[in-house]
């Protein structure tokens, strides 16, 4: 458990190791011996040494980042950005296909390649080359996500419907005879148990010890870094952002973690679904904007949604 600056969470074992020095040069030497005795005496295959350099926000410094975090942020990135789907095939195949697909930016294109390095999957350029996709669709993929989402379970109603949906076709290999009518019938129905789901989670609703990494993965996904200036170049409202069809205990939960509960959840219908209530939070001030700072050199961003962050925090 650690406390930094009124953020509380939980640290998982080597879940991350921030590591800064003044001296260049003395940072460089350390670097490549930390690099080396990795590599020379294989501590541990999980661990993946990621430099991340800014010179808006951070100088440059390292994070060791390990397995389970991958995990656990990418669990969190695809809740906000991903989606489980099921096709019908015939009546004893149907296709099971896991997939996240972003803007096609240099740094979503090598966040997506780091979920291939340390899940599998593939990924690849589509819709003329303006969106970048990795995708789990073999068996073998398959399997493996889903061995991640048993270690670390979706907290969004949406995904556990997908993924109960999804499961009924994979959890084992005698094959259930549905055709194309049922298949479709149970298709369209997959979200019949999110009301109750959702009645739970409002009542009752615990942050997991993944949490603060899912968290990142699905600011990642979710959130937004709002600036709006005066004529005169000066800040007007500077504000982090982020909203949810139907699911306010997640905002609730993020409200929580922060300890800013205090914040007002707005909500309003959702202009594209009937009967749907988009809830969102806005959050400002120095306070929780050095809350946020801490999160992310513990837990960071891996996409294009890190520059984002670093702009946005450069302004004030």
């Amino acid at each position: 458990m650690f406390t930094i600056g009124g953020l509380s969470g939980v640290m998982l074992a080597n879940a991350s190791l921030d590591i800064a020095f003044h001296d260049t040069y003395i940072f460089n030497i350390y670097l490549l011996i930390i690099v080396l005795f990795i590599y020379l005496f294989n501590l541990n295959n999980n661990f993946q040494l990621k430099i991340i350099k800014n010179n808006f926000y951070f100088k440059e410094y390292s994070i060791l980042l390990d397995k389970d975090y991958f995990e656990q942020f990418f669990i969190g990135l695809l809740e906000g950005d991903g989606t489980i789907t099921v096709d019908y095939i015939n009546n004893l195949k149907k296709r099971v296909r896991i997939f996240i697909s972003l803007k096609n930016i240099k740094d979503n294109v090598n966040m997506l390649n780091i979920i291939f390095e340390h899940i599998g999957g593939r990924v690849k350029l589509e819709r003329n080359n303006t969106y970048v996709t990795w995708y789990a669709t073999s068996r073998i993929d398959i399997d493996k996500v889903f061995m991640i989402i048993s270690k670390y379970p979706f907290l969004t109603t949406r995904k556990q419907c997908q993924y109960q949906f999804a499961k009924r076709f994979v959890k084992n290999k005698v094959l259930e005879s549905i055709n194309k009518e049922e298949f479709y019938v149970l298709r369209d129905n997959k979200y019949l148990n999110q009301e109750n789901l959702l009645d739970l989670y409002n009542k009752n609703f615990l942050l997991p010890p993944y949490f603060p990494s899912w968290l990142s993965g699905f600011i990642e996904a979710e959130g937004h870094f709002k600036l709006v200036k005066y004529s005169n170049n000066t800040i007007k409202s500077s504000q982090f952002v982020i909203g949810q069809n139907k699911e306010k205990y997640i905002l609730k939960a993020i409200l929580t973690y922060f300890k800013v509960e205090h914040i007002k959840i707005c909500y309003s219908l959702n202009k594209k679904g009937k009967n749907i209530t988009y809830y969102k939070i806005h959050i400002g001030g120095k306070y929780f904007r050095d809350l946020l700072k801490t999160h992310f050199s513990l837990f960071p961003l891996l996409g294009d949604k890190l520059n984002k962050y670093v702009l946005w925090d450069s302004k004030h």
